[in-house]
């Protein structure tokens, strides 16, 4: 029931396109139905096979982790979604494995709760190698994290993939029948952002909305140098538009992502010498 909390009770970094289908997650299990989706392949690890002669056990050469970042991004892992926690951890473990050259991270997501922004914030401050992400879609909460984990951001095609919808938004549907709120002078600012915007006035929840939407326009500053604030009020962009307004690095597939990782390890071993 943790997921469901966090569904309920959480703020989100979304496009449009996803909310519905939280809510539908929602009355579905709380109705006494289960989620039959499964979850996506967390991780795995990618190389040149290579057979010990000796032992006969097959070995990577020129390891790299691979780490799937798709669907709704929720904190929590649980029911069909792997969380923010569990693709922390998992990329950390990743990072500090000593035959590992570098991650890819494959995202594909239109974004999800804020709440799991500083587990992200807190994994960049100790990865130590290259790491690149390959986008099909990231938008809002994904894009966050891309920019985040990512030291280059390849976009998987140029016909289909985008990035973006840079910012915070609250998102919610007008009850059909009046709601009656009762509230003791003890609890007098209770929901009180809620209450205002039933009646049209947004000014408390947009003050909570701010310093959000500020901190993601801050990180997308600081980590892409030369993006330009007028990039970074919301719009989504295709591939080329995305490269063109330095949102991204280049267009390639997973080949490309990985020998990309590959020769940013070998140069990375060149200037330590």
């Amino acid at each position: 029931m943790k997921i469901l909390s966090e569904i309920l009770g959480g703020t989100w970094l979304f496009t449009t396109e996803d909310p519905q289908r939280l809510k539908s997650m929602v009355d579905v299990v709380l109705s006494g139905g289960k989620i039959n989706e499964e979850k996506p392949l967390l991780s795995k690890y990618m190389g040149d096979p290579e057979m010990d002669q000796a032992t006969g056990k097959i070995t990577l050469l020129n390891k790299v982790g691979y780490v799937s970042m798709t669907g709704v991004m929720t904190k929590y892992t649980g029911m069909c979604t792997n969380g923010a926690d569990s693709i922390c951890e998992e990329a950390l473990r990743i990072d500090r494995d000593p035959d590992c050259l570098g991650t890819i991270y494959h995202i594909d997501g239109y974004g999800g709760n804020a709440d799991a922004m500083p587990l992200f914030i807190d994994l960049a401050s100790k990865l130590t190698k290259p790491a690149i992400c390959l986008v099909d879609k990231a938008f809002s909460a994904h894009y966050w994290a891309a920019v985040l984990v990512g030291d280059h951001i390849m976009l998987s095609n140029d016909l289909t993939a985008e990035v973006g919808s840079i910012g915070a938004m609250i998102m919610f549907e007008k009850p059909e029948r009046e709601l009656i709120i009762i509230r003791p002078p003890e609890s007098s600012e209770k929901n009180q952002d809620f209450i205002d915007a039933q009646e049209g006035k947004y000014d408390l929840y947009i003050q909570k909305l701010s310093p959000l939407a500020q901190r993601f326009q801050q990180s997308v500053a600081e980590k892409r140098p030369g993006v330009k604030p007028e990039f970074l009020k919301g719009a989504t962009y295709s591939a080329k538009e995305a490269i063109q307004n330095k949102l991204a690095d280049s267009i390639g597939d997973i080949n490309d992502a990985y020998n990309w990782v590959v020769a940013k390890s070998e140069l990375k071993k060149l200037k330590s010498k």
